[in-house]
């Protein structure tokens, strides 16, 4: 693929270099020469020193016969300009720009511009690393029911059928390792177990009360 890179950053550089060590085609586009300059001898691509939304630029660049554009600047004004140009003017096939501010991510996506999201992205990696105890639904069945994921954070030794006696739930299973583990009635539930139920709206909060440190309403 010829691919233009928006944007000679930590990540612009890297992925120029990854996606030319890959056998593609690419120009990469930036403002400060000394960034540029930093990709070093081993990358075979064009550089183009200049303002990143300069057509003049974006055609050295080889915007006309461009496969792709990825704009990814640390500014989504210049992100957003690019990639309007690219698509609107060029007719780029495929346009990727990076989301620096989470809050402006919905425009992006009325401009109907295709994203990536680095922050949020870390965010959910290291959320994902932590001992989250809050409650997730995974699914809203119907005005009543919901399909819930929940951690299991206090001492409870209580078996499946109990637990559906009481809470009138369906527990389908208990997650780990990103597989899930079918449960049998006469199965116990422990402490550290990641639970997922379906549940009428109405007991949940008594369900994740029971079983969870924080506080439910």
């Amino acid at each position: 693929m010829f691919i233009i890179i928006i944007g000679c950053g930590r990540f612009g550089s890297n992925l120029a270099k990854g996606l030319s060590d890959d056998g593609n085609d690419v120009s990469i586009i930036d403002n400060n020469a000394d960034k540029l300059n930093a990709l070093g001898s081993g990358f075979n691509g064009r550089r183009i020193k200049g303002v990143e939304y300069d057509s003049d630029n974006l055609i050295d660049a080889g915007i006309e016969q461009a496969d792709a554009l990825v704009a990814v600047t640390a500014n989504d004004n210049v992100n957003i300009t690019v990639s309007l140009i690219a698509g609107k003017i060029y007719n780029v096939p495929k346009i990727i720009a990076r989301v620096n501010d989470p809050d402006k991510d919905s425009f992006y996506h009325t401009l109907g511009i295709n994203t990536i999201n680095p922050i949020q992205y870390e965010i959910e990696m290291v959320k994902s690393k932590l001992p989250i105890y809050s409650l997730d639904v995974i699914s809203t069945l119907d005005n009543n029911h919901e399909i819930i994921e929940f951690l299991v954070s206090k001492e409870k030794s209580m078996t499946v059928g109990d637990i559906e006696a009481k809470f009138h739930c369906i527990i389908t299973g208990t997650v780990k390792d990103g597989s899930v583990k079918f449960m049998k009635r006469n199965e116990k539930i422990y402490k550290g177990d990641r639970v997922i139920c379906t549940v009428h709206i109405n007991d949940k909060g008594r369900l994740i009360n029971y079983f969870c440190k924080e506080i439910f309403l």
